[in-house]
């Protein structure tokens, strides 16, 4: 026979008050978590929002890339300058000038140059369309001899008046000046700013280089005369003389720009040619990277998405998804800091520069596969969704730190050093790293664990959260 359930006994008094209080602790407690959750929902919900405004306006400021990113000689073309022997050059004195004249160029501040040679007597000199090529082609292409005459003793009628209007280009006639310096006795020199954009070359003499200028500054100082700084036979410079100069050390300055002192620098600085080049043609050239290989570099890029997307659905199915949509929110976030960069003018799409992109975005993109990987793992290993979206990023990017500050360092490095295509590297490499941290950070793993809280939990198997048949019999096996 069937016996009626009996109703559990309510509890009265002292008994009955706590088991009310406790109730109504557990209902708050969980009100509470509800409240946190749905407001973590909301702040991580704004950040992926804020993001993706950045990218519109990434979009915005970056479009057309060929307007917006200033590119270099490899992407935008620049000049062909054709430097003609003046008189017999052997193969071998050919092949010297064209080491020197790149290490001079090396040296000027600019990153993207080709010397070529051209038939048995003459170089080209292909330089950026952003830079005065054909005034830098020909400071570099002189034989590199620095000279110091008394402005008083040169017998060219025709310099003298040049020289005396304050131009730089006085050409000198052979045997009408006679120096009493050379670049024998320089020790070394340097580009120094003198402000308003200018800058001078301080110039330091041997023992005898010193002697030698204090007795002739002593001579000149008398009648306030001025030293003719003469490379190659052409004035740069004719600073007067106040004052005996006697400690070793001369600052030439000519009103020089950054690119004039430097190319002096650089002459000074290197071998001397056996013969001097003078321009015989320059030219407009398109960018050395040619529509072909363009269109293969573009073709490889759209290869490795494609091996990347596929990898990662095989492994990660929809969660794939975070890491390709993280790799488009880092190329388009950097496509706006390029833009940015280059409208302040401290950015050119060099290939040093493309380079460095290419490494920036792609230890980005490991870091992507790093976080989505290890939340995948940490599901499968029996953590819950919700906390293994908390401890993946944190996990992953432990991981990923240090590669990535060494990187950072690097490029930090590269930023101060006198070499403009390792600068070009580092900024790139810079901006790729703010671009991946980003990317990560701010629409990554927020995104995840947005997802983590929804559509994740109701289904495992399509976000690849659940362990495979496959997956299984291996864990087996392994046991």
């Amino acid at each position: 026979m069937a016996r009626q359930k009996e109703a559990p006994e309510r509890k009265t008094g002292v008994a009955g008050w706590k088991e009310s209080e406790g109730t109504a602790q557990k209902r708050a407690s969980v009100g509470g978590r509800s409240k946190r959750a749905a407001a973590d929902r909301r702040r991580r919900l704004g950040i992926i929002a804020c993001v993706l405004v950045a990218c519109v306006i990434s979009v915005v400021f970056a479009f057309p890339i060929q307007e917006r990113v200033t590119r270099g000689l490899w992407f935008k073309g620049g000049t062909a300058n054709t430097m003609k022997a003046d008189g017999e050059v052997s193969s071998e004195d050919l092949s010297k000038a064209i080491s020197t004249i790149n290490a001079r160029l090396g040296k000027v501040g600019v990153s993207e140059f080709a010397v070529d040679a051209s038939g048995s007597d003459a170089v080209v000199i292909k330089l950026p369309w952003n830079v005065d090529g054909k005034q830098i082609a020909e400071s570099v292409s002189g034989a590199g001899v620095l000279e110091f005459a008394r402005v008083d003793e040169i017998g060219d009628a025709d310099a003298l008046a040049l020289i005396s209007a304050g131009s730089k280009d006085a050409k000198l006639k052979k045997g009408t000046y006679s120096s009493f310096l050379d670049d024998s006795h320089v020790r070394s020199c340097e580009v120094t700013p003198v402000g308003d954009g200018a800058y001078a070359i301080t110039v330091n003499f041997d023992e005898e280089g010193t002697k030698k200028f204090a007795e002739v500054t002593e001579e000149l100082a008398k009648d306030y005369g001025s030293i003719a700084i003469v490379i190659d036979g052409r004035v740069v410079a004719s600073p007067g003389v106040s004052e005996k100069i006697d400690g070793g050390q001369v600052s030439i300055s000519g009103g020089f720009t950054q690119a004039e002192a430097g190319a002096i620098k650089s002459v000074i600085d290197t071998d001397r040619l056996a013969n001097s080049f003078a321009l015989q043609s320059s030219e407009e050239i398109g960018p050395l990277v040619g529509q072909t290989t363009l269109w293969v570099i573009a073709g490889a890029a759209v290869a490795a998405i494609v091996v990347v997307a596929v990898a990662a659905f095989t492994r990660m199915r929809k969660t794939a998804l975070l890491v390709l949509g993280t790799e488009v929110v880092l190329a388009v976030i950097m496509l706006g800091e390029m833009a940015v960069m280059s409208r302040i003018e401290v950015y050119v799409l060099s290939m040093a520069a493309f380079v460095g992109g290419v490494v920036a975005c792609g230890c980005g993109v490991i870091g992507a596969w790093q976080v989505a990987s290890t939340f995948v793992k940490l599901v499968k290993s029996g953590k819950s969704v919700r906390g293994s979206s908390l401890a993946a990023a944190s996990e992953a990017l432990t991981r990923y730190a240090l590669p990535v500050s060494l990187v950072a360092v690097v490029s930090l490095v590269a930023l101060f050093l006198p070499f403009p295509i390792l600068r070009d590297a580092g900024l790139s490499i810079a901006l790729g790293i703010i671009a991946s941290a980003i990317a990560i950070l701010l629409f990554e793993v927020p995104l995840m664990r947005v997802l983590a809280t929804g559509s994740m939990q109701n289904d495992l198997a399509a976000w690849g959260l659940e362990v495979s048949a496959t997956e299984a019999d291996a864990e087996n096996k392994t046991a």
